[in-house]
């Protein structure tokens, strides 16, 4: 028995130290040191924006050298800890040291012949300690999900040699493994890592200075103007503001956390539930990495795969990420309806002149944005000069002027909501260096047409579910670059699907999986603010982003509602495209005004929405007009008796 004991509490210790970590806030000489190395960061990483003086390798050296530090110091080993510890000093010098290392030989690494020129002992040891401390890092930063995804592929690359049958592959030498990874661009310091010591830093920055200049409350205002009035005003509100901010974030959570803390008591004020208002704002919230002009930090990654501009793929993704909230906004409208919702109290409704009177300021860098984005600037002087806009427009209005006080505070801020990105992209290239090495992509290719049987339609639905999965827990950034590294391969050499459409295809779901159950991280931090059960709301969101679900599927194969084609067929697909998404809400609300709808009629419309995505504009067009009828003829019908509420 005493064996048994210790056993189980060795047990647990280990569990603890690989388990979860706790973010803690800086005080004191960290406090300070972090304030000064983000500072240096966002004027390091502007002035190269700018400027563009540095290449990929050197330009990622010195991001880490900033960044890594800062993780360790604000990003405690274990869970119960209270403060920062020896370890976490020792770990932020060496990522210094190891970081360093790269940057000053960078000159090197340009001249690098793969294969040929031999690894240093500096190169050795800077490049081990690299991996090992990235590995820690999405440990402390991203948790468990991505973190044994990335160990089960190590181990593969290190032992898949000694494997038999079709995912045995040869022997790959240590020094080999290590040149891959540190100084190719396959690795640590491939494009996802670049883009987000890039651009993707830069437009976190620029939401963050946004929000201190005001402008999350001129999104506020104009939602509450447009639609406040209306029934279910505060939960339409909460769409349209949710849908504005989340465009500028492109994070699920950081839109919860930013604009639930306005909308979600107004709602639960009259009378919504907290599992609805908490649903509402993480579905309205989880659209936000589709919706331009911004779309987040993986916009820019699929730039940087398919080649395709960064303002071309805002183009493309207008339409899926209107119709997206169009499905939203649908059933919050089917919900006031039925449970008789109230308006925004007018005390909160400021109106539309008023609202852009007192916050004109906080328009113009959104102008700024979409100026410089339409006269075809790279995203990262795009992402830039917006920034600096910011600051200079926010001394129009004294309130919402950025001081050095405010500068600091947002430097601050950017960098540390940035330390999960940095290492779930440190970890995606490291992932993507081992797929290389070992020719995984094409076994898992071989893997998923067995589960399929060969058949596209099988395949799409388990890719769907694999990025889901992956989902659980990992940043929508990690789960997108997965899912290129093992779906799109398939997908577009084997099935000949057209690049676009499957890389909005795996985005669709990777932002999805934000408020796929069991682990959600949207819904979670709206249950935070809601005060709501997540294992409730998380469900409910997945039932008002039914749109995030479909239209994956839908454009797949009428690619014109992606700007594909003629005139008339982006139209018709775009039309159809938002048919197939109605007819889902109806099928899932199953009510018509405040009475339960015949069940044949509600299968009826979760048919037509499946029949719609099949490309024939003869069948399209059939099903669209017999759906619209059915829906009249029920809604004249439909009885004005309240029904009880049922759950979420």
């Amino acid at each position: 028995m005493a064996l048994g004991s210790d056993i189980l509490r060795a047990a647990g210790r280990v569990m603890d130290v690989l388990g979860e970590t706790k973010r803690v806030k800086p005080k004191g000489a960290i406090r300070i040191l972090v304030a000064v190395l983000s500072v240096i960061a966002v004027m390091v990483v502007t002035w190269l924006a700018l400027f563009g003086i540095a290449s990929q390798h050197l330009q990622v050296s010195i991001f880490l050298v900033l960044m890594m530090p800062m993780a360790f110091l604000t990003t405690t080993a274990v869970s119960h800890a209270t403060r920062i510890g020896v370890i976490d000093w020792a770990l932020a010098l060496v990522s210094v040291a190891a970081s360093a290392w790269f940057a000053w030989n960078e000159p090197v690494y340009a001249n690098w012949m793969t294969g040929f020129t031999e690894l240093s002992t500096g190169d050795f040891i800077a490049g081990t300690a690299l991996v090992l401390l990235s590995v820690e890092l999405c440990r402390r930063t991203v948790g468990f999900g991505l973190t044994l995804i990335l160990l089960a592929l190590l181990a593969y690359s290190a032992f898949g040699h000694l494997m038999s049958g079709p995912f045995r592959h040869g022997k790959i030498e240590y020094e080999y493994f290590l040149e891959m990874q540190t100084i190719g661009t396959d690795g640590i310091f491939g494009s996802p890592l670049y883009v987000a010591a890039s651009y993707a830093f830069l437009f976190i920055l620029f939401g963050n200075f946004y929000v201190l200049s005001g402008g999350g409350q001129l999104f506020f205002d104009l939602a509450a103007a447009l639609t406040g009035r209306m029934v279910g005003g505060p939960a339409k509100a909460c769409v349209v503001s949710s849908g504005l901010y989340g465009s500028i974030s492109g994070s699920p959570v950081a839109d919860v956390a930013t604009t639930g803390p306005v909308s979600i008591p107004i709602m639960k004020r009259l009378g919504m539930s907290a599992e609805r208002a908490g649903a509402i704002e993480a579905a309205a919230s989880t659209g936000g990495s589709m919706l331009p002009p911004v779309m987040g930090a993986v916009a820019f990654i699929m730039a940087n795969f398919t080649g395709i501009t960064y303002n071309n793929i805002c183009l493309y993704a207008a339409a899926p990420a209107l119709i997206y909230y169009l499905g939203i906004f649908t059933l919050v409208h089917f919900e006031a309806v039925r449970l008789d919702m109230g308006c925004v109290p007018e005390s909160d409704i400021v109106g539309l002149r008023r609202a852009l009177t007192n916050n004109w300021p906080s328009i113009v860098p959104i102008v700024v944005l979409i100026i410089l984005l339409v006269q075809g600037y790279s995203a990262a002087y795009v992402a830039a000069g917006s920034a600096v806009s910011v600051v200079i427009s926010s001394w129009m209005r004294r309130r919402g002027a950025i001081g050095p006080r405010r500068f600091v505070e947002a430097c601050v801020d950017t960098c540390l909501s940035s330390v999960p990105l940095v290492a779930a992209v440190a970890a995606a290239g490291m992932i993507i260096g081992c797929i290389e090495l070992t020719g995984l992509s094409g076994k898992f290719t071989l893997l998923l047409f067995e589960l399929s049987g060969g058949a596209m339609i099988p395949s799409l639905i388990l890719a769907a579910a694999i990025l889901v999965l992956l989902g659980m827990g990992m940043p929508t950034t990690g789960v997108y670059i997965m899912g290129v590294a093992l779906l799109a391969p398939v997908l577009i050499g084997k099935f000949g699907l057209p690049l676009m459409p499957v890389h909005m295809f795996l985005l669709f779901y990777a932002c999805m999986s934000a408020i796929t159950p069991p682990v959600a991280v949207a819904a979670f931090a709206a249950a935070a603010v809601a005060d709501a059960n997540p294992f409730k709301l998380a469900p409910y969101a997945c039932k008002l982003a039914v749109g995030g679900f479909l239209l994956p599927f839908f454009f797949l194969f009428n690619t014109g509602v992606l700007m594909q084609g003629s005139l008339a067929q982006i139209l018709w697909d775009t039309a159809m495209g938002a048919a197939t998404v109605l007819c889902a809400c109806v099928f899932l609300h199953g009510y018509m005004r405040r009475s339960r709808m015949p069940i044949l009629a509600q299968f009826a419309f979760g048919l037509a929405a499946i029949a719609l995505i099949v490309p024939n504009a003869s069948l399209q067009g059939g099903v669209a007009l017999a759906a619209a009828l059915l829906f009249f003829g029920l809604h004249r019908a439909a009885a004005p008796a309240l029904v009880p509420e049922r759950t979420a």
